[in-house]
């Protein structure tokens, strides 16, 4: 009957320790994040040469907000952001109207 409540102790403890070890190991790729945001960001800017003025600044105000987020590690919302800008460069693309 010890044995075994000794096994669920350390089992216990290995599965705490693992669940605390986990937000160190989620932030580790977030090193390479600014990388990839430079990259996207470069890719809308190269979008955004060929668009309206207009909606061409305010895609580029939207890239400089997702690389100060990445920036900060917030790799996921950067790129929802980076997508938002893309998003505003398509659509200034006028399709036929249906009837």
């Amino acid at each position: 009957m010890t044995s075994l409540r000794i096994d669920t102790d350390r089992l216990t403890i290995t599965g705490l320790a693992i669940a605390a070890m986990l937000p160190f190991l989620a932030l580790s790729p977030a090193k390479a994040a600014p990388s990839q945001c430079a990259t996207e960001a470069q890719a809308v800017q190269t979008q955004a040469n060929g668009a309206d003025p207009k909606v061409a600044a305010k895609a580029l105000r939207t890239v400089q907000v997702a690389q100060k987020i990445c920036a900060e590690g917030n790799r996921h919302e950067a790129a929802k952001k980076f997508a938002q800008a893309r998003q505003m460069l398509d659509s200034g693309v006028q399709l036929a109207d249906r009837r």
